[in-house]
């Protein structure tokens, strides 16, 4: 299934030129497995290559905070390096496979037992909480899909958020161009608390979910990871799984409010958006259209 609320600045991105390896220098690199260029090295470590950017250095932070801080079944890094303009990691391999290739062979009794063991790991990450929305470093949070990119000719930038107030004030840079200036004010003052900021994954996708013997065995591709608004990680996980999470990360208001705000970020002038935001607008509060967890595709 596709992400619930897709990164579309990728869209605009010049992708990464592929890079061959010389696999005659050695029989271990057997398996090609995605954009970042991981390979297999034999059957118990991946090898990670990438131009080098921030959140591989991240990702290794935020997988020693995890591990020191929930009992989370986590890839174990055990050597990282930088080689010219890009970074590579070598780390441990999880046992089984991802969840997208493991699908087609589960039962609904698998996927469901499976969102129940990811949400209760999720719930253990949540109980770490900072009073800034921020990674680990003190940079601000990199999670695209929460704080889109702002056209290089905008004369304003986000800052750093430590209330629900500056966090209002910075998503509503995103959408001020979108929507007349009530109907933003009106908008943005129904957004859902979003302290304390706790630290999530921020990626919790079918891809990212390893399981085996339908069960779940561990996250992969922590860069993204840092202190987001409480609901972050609920409303942006994948909806497979999101319905089988405890009660204490669900938060259908917000993931309501949240589809309405990237309706308007990204597709402002559709009928369905705006039709959308004014049912929300006239509607009472704390009352939420969404029966169950819907993406902005099926709105």
């Amino acid at each position: 299934m596709p992400a619930r609320f897709p990164d579309t600045t990728f869209e605009q991105q010049e992708a990464e030129p592929h890079i061959e390896y010389d696999t005659s220098l050695t029989d271990q690199f057997v398996e090609k497995t995605g954009e970042e260029y991981p390979w297999a090295i034999a059957t118990d470590y991946v090898l990670k290559s990438r131009r080098y950017v921030y959140d591989m250095e991240a990702e290794i932070e935020n997988i020693n905070f995890v591990a020191e801080h929930t009992s989370l079944p986590l890839p174990k890094i055990v050597a990282s390096w930088e080689q010219g303009t890009r970074f590579l990691a070598i780390e441990e391999r999880l046992e089984g496979e991802s969840l997208d290739k493991a699908l087609p062979n589960l039962a609904r009794g698998d996927v469901k037992r499976i969102g129940e063991q990811v949400g209760e790991y999720l719930r253990q990450l949540k109980n770490n909480t900072s009073p800034l929305m921020e990674m680990l470093d003190g940079r601000p949070v990199v999670d695209r899909r929460l704080f889109k990119p702002l056209p290089d000719s905008y004369w304003r930038g986000y800052s750093g958020c430590a209330t629900d107030a500056e966090l209002r004030l910075n998503l509503s840079l995103a959408i001020d161009d979108n929507v007349d200036l009530n109907t933003m004010h009106r908008f943005m003052a129904k957004m859902p608390s979003a302290l304390p900021f706790t630290f999530s994954h921020s990626d919790v996708h079918e891809e990212n979910v390893m399981v085996k013997d339908g069960n779940f065995v561990g996250l992969l591709n922590w860069g993204l990871a840092g202190f987001y608004p409480s609901w972050w990680e609920f409303v942006n996980s994948c909806e497979l799984l999101s319905d089988y999470f405890p009660a204490e990360l669900g938060d259908e208001n917000a993931l309501e409010w949240f589809t309405i705000y990237y309706a308007i970020r990204e597709r402002p002038m559709e009928p369905k958006t705006i039709a959308m935001l004014k049912e929300y607008l006239n509607r009472g509060p704390n009352v939420t259209g969404l029966a169950k967890t819907k993406s902005p595709a099926e709105i």
